[in-house]
């Protein structure tokens, strides 16, 4: 009858282990659906033949930025390039202003001829970003925790099992 008794503690423990890794295993598996953001980030890149600059506001329908080129003195804006999910509000890219819809990060280059040159200006270095303070979430998303559980559970299992198989062969 002991001996009975104890293969059913030791059935008993082992199955309480196994249980409680699956049951804290569940959430750390469990897809983690990222928060909507409606913050975008807008860079404008200075080009060879002048700048660009934007003005921001926001609405029901979303982020509205004005473009807007300044041509250096002897070269006259092109057109825009813009790299990135947005919808134009007003204007066309082949206008010196525009109002575009932010869908998400974007880029834009205004492109400028030389009075003198047929050449277009080339691109360098970003000059306007957004000023938001607010940064994208990050790090842990909580499921460090579930892996502890898991590491308890699996550390009560071999525990249990040792202890059960222990206290059996001290009987005998």
């Amino acid at each position: 009858m002991k001996g009975r008794l104890s293969k059913m503690k030791r059935v008993v423990s082992i199955v309480l282990a196994v249980f409680l890794i699956a049951l804290s295993a569940m959430p750390a598996f469990a897809k983690v659906s990222p928060e909507k953001s409606d913050e975008y980030n807008l860079i404008i890149h200075n080009t060879n033949g002048g700048s660009g600059t934007y003005t921001a506001e926001v609405d029901k329908d979303g982020k509205h930025c004005t473009l807007v080129a300044h041509p250096k003195n002897g070269y006259t804006f092109t057109h825009w390039v813009i790299k990135g999910k947005y919808g134009i509000d007003e204007g066309t890219l082949k206008d010196d202003s525009l109002t575009i819809v932010l869908k998400g990060d974007c880029e834009a280059w205004p492109y400028f001829k030389s009075n003198n040159k047929s050449e277009q200006s080339e691109p360098s270095k970003p000059v306007s970003r957004n000023s938001s303070t607010v940064s994208p979430k990050t790090g842990d998303n909580g499921s460090g925790m579930y892996f502890g559980f898991i590491a308890l559970a699996t550390l009560v299992a071999v525990c249990g099992a040792v202890g059960v198989k222990a206290y059996s062969t001290k009987k005998k």
